[in-house]
């Protein structure tokens, strides 16, 4: 019995065996920035949590697609993927609007992935797989094995998505820029190819025998003449590792590599979506709507404002003559114009930079968190924390209050600015940074400030007021909500101040819960307030806009009558302002159904934060929401 031959030891040239590594880690690298540019290019449709939903999943089908396929050649994979990157900007937006408008935030966007993303991913991860095996022959077995490429390529499409929006010129590239750039990329590779050294080992070459001798017949072998044996077969010759010369049709795709760089910038492969920035009003040709202004943004995707000029006969619901302000897929307010700009008083009428009258906002929940005035005494100063079209900022300007804004979005400040009358604060006043670092920086320079002895100094510094206002699409900035924040925050308050905190779900949903008992183990007075303009029976579990008033005092929350000086001459706000108490809702049982050994778990923390996570279904309700309010239309010019 002859022994078992040995595995054949691997062939593979070093140099190639990197080249074609680094290669891979190329194409993973260029493959999660378009994934994450995806992602960013579905907001303004989808907004973020339903564009994220079931996101991770398709990457690891995609991958699995990819890896276990059967091995398509790299120039067949390159020339693919090429194509479907130019493809993609018109892809991701024709797909995502007729996938929203069946209505369904969770399976539109699956049906989205998995027409755009899903094939661009599987060819990306099926050439990771070819070039990973381009050294190696089908015998050797030391090539890697799809078992190994799946998890990496899975997990590297995953976890590196939040590498770009650290990068500033990454951050600042427009989605469709993106997509173009990595077309052009791997098609100017397509082109070159052939003019590479060639990575592909010959084949491993087999051990020679030599042929068996042919016997020659009986009696006509003569005596002492030696038996003679065939010639042993040549070996066959191996190919050179060289630079092949390039035929015909390589000269055809070298001369189109100066072509490539105009296919990034030709408008052919372009989306229909406006550009940012917009150089003038776009009037949309088929609906009454106007785009004032449209921006991309690297806090909230696309920052937009658009006004329905006249009552649209294809569009139901009377949302005609109404300037809106939206940031990706979320509604930050808007106020009604041209004659449904009213007041009892028109000279009390705001005005835009252009002069056009502004009437009342669309959302009363902004006149709820004026009520905050109502339960402080003659407030000195105010605390603006996030800003959206700037509603309770102007009122509170307006009232003579010195009020300083706090907006992490350069853009969402210089649209309300714009187009809906906020009043320029002076420099001081303005701060446009996360709110949670400028808070707890504020706090540790007052505490130094009182333990220095300069007490006077740090009291003057104490804020009145606050107005914290930081829903958007759906959810919260979850790092805004933790004890610690509201610790923070109540360091630069007086000790009567009044900290409104709006919200937007149902009273008896978990995040409600978190964030009303995170606010009471910091702040011992709390009281809420809805804004519908009609009563709710069952106003706990709906999901409706909610203000929470708390303050650092130990004496009852109370809130004055208003008069006509607060409404400003506002129809809306006199309506609100002296109805408030019967729009209130009972928090002081909130969360006695929570057991006492998890009630700690409902206390939001740096560390452990769950609200993010919560927040996913309430922002599915919320994108229904929206789409009710506003026709597709309006969601789908940006």
């Amino acid at each position: 019995m002859s022994a078992r031959p040995p595995p054949p030891a691997s062939n593979a040239n070093t140099y190639h065996v990197v080249l074609t590594r680094v290669a891979a880690i190329g194409v993973l690298l260029g493959l999660s920035l378009v994934t994450w540019a995806y992602r960013r290019a579905l907001e303004p449709q989808y907004g973020t949590a339903p564009a994220s939903l079931h996101l991770g999943k398709v990457i690891w089908s995609a991958s699995i697609l990819g890896s276990f396929a059967p091995t398509v050649p790299v120039g067949h994979a390159t020339l693919g993927l090429a194509f479907l990157l130019y493809a993609m900007p018109s892809a991701t937006y024709f797909v995502a609007a007729h996938t929203a408008r069946i209505g369904d935030p969770i399976w539109g966007p699956v049906a989205t992935h998995l027409i755009v993303l899903l094939p661009v991913l599987s060819l990306g991860v099926a050439l990771v797989k070819a070039l990973q095996n381009a050294p190696y022959n089908k015998e050797d077995t030391s090539a890697p094995q799809s078992s190994m490429i799946l998890p990496v390529c899975a997990t590297a499409l995953n976890s590196l998505q939040g590498l770009w929006p650290s990068i500033s010129y990454i951050a600042t590239l427009s989605d469709t820029q993106i997509f173009l750039q990595a077309g052009t990329a791997v098609a100017s590779f397509w082109t070159i190819a052939p003019f590479l050294p060639n990575v592909t080992p010959p084949p491993i070459a087999k051990p020679l025998t030599a042929a068996p001798a042919t016997p020659e017949p009986k009696g006509k072998q003569k005596k002492g003449t030696p038996k003679k044996s065939e010639p042993a077969t040549p070996p066959p010759k191996i190919a050179k590792h060289n630079v092949p010369a390039p035929g015909g049709l390589s000269k055809i795709r070298i001369a189109l590599l100066p072509v490539l760089p105009f296919l990034t910038v030709t408008s052919v492969l372009r989306p229909p979506t406006l550009p940012h920035p917009l150089p003038e009003p776009y009037n949309h040709p088929s609906h009454h709507l106007r785009i004032l202004s449209s921006v991309d943004s690297a806090y909230s995707g696309v920052v937009v404002v658009g006004e329905t000029t006249a009552a649209d006969p294809n569009v139901p619901g009377n949302i005609d003559h109404l300037r809106y302000l939206r940031a990706g897929h979320s509604l930050l307010g808007g106020v009604w114009v041209g004659p449904k700009a009213q007041a009892w008083d028109p000279e009390l009428l705001l005005e835009d930079e252009a002069g056009q009258k502004l009437g009342d906002t669309i959302y009363s929940a902004f006149v709820v968190q004026e009520a905050a005035l109502l339960a402080k005494k003659q407030p000195k100063n105010a605390l603006i924390i996030g800003l959206g079209t700037g509603i309770a900022a102007t009122s509170f300007i307006r009232h003579g209050i010195d009020t300083t804004l706090v907006e992490i979005d350069p853009s969402v400040y210089d649209a309300a600015k714009r187009f809906f009358g906020l009043p320029a604060p002076p420099p001081e006043r303005l701060v446009l940074q996360d709110a949670k670092t400028w808070v707890h920086n504020r706090s540790v320079t007052l505490h130094r400030s009182s333990e220095a002895g300069d007490a006077s100094s740090a009291t003057a510094e104490l804020f009145d007021v606050v107005v914290h206002d930081c829903f958007s699409g759906g959810s919260v900035p979850a790092h805004l909500y933790t004890q610690s924040f509201w610790r923070d925050l109540k360091e630069i308050v007086t000790p009567d101040a009044v900290v409104a905190v709006n919200f937007a779900g149902a009273l008896n949903s978990k995040s409600a819960k978190a964030i009303i008992l995170t606010l009471r183990s910091v702040f011992p007075q709390c009281r809420a307030f809805y804004d519908a303009l009609e009563t709710h029976d069952d106003v706990n579990n709906e999901f409706v806009n909610w203000v929470f008033f708390c303050t650092p005092s130990t004496n009852a929350l109370e809130f004055r009558q208003a008069t006509q000086s607060d409404f400003l001459g506002s129809y809306l706000r006199r309506h609100v302002l002296t109805s408030l108490g019967e729009h209130e809702g009972d928090i002081s049982t909130v969360g006695d159904d929570i057991a006492e050994d998890k009630r700690e778990q409902y206390i939001l923390k740096d560390l452990v934060n769950p609200l993010a996570d919560w927040q996913e279904k309430e922002a599915i309700k919320h994108w229904k929401i929206m789409r009710g309010v506003l026709p597709d239309v309006v969601w789908e010019t940006y």
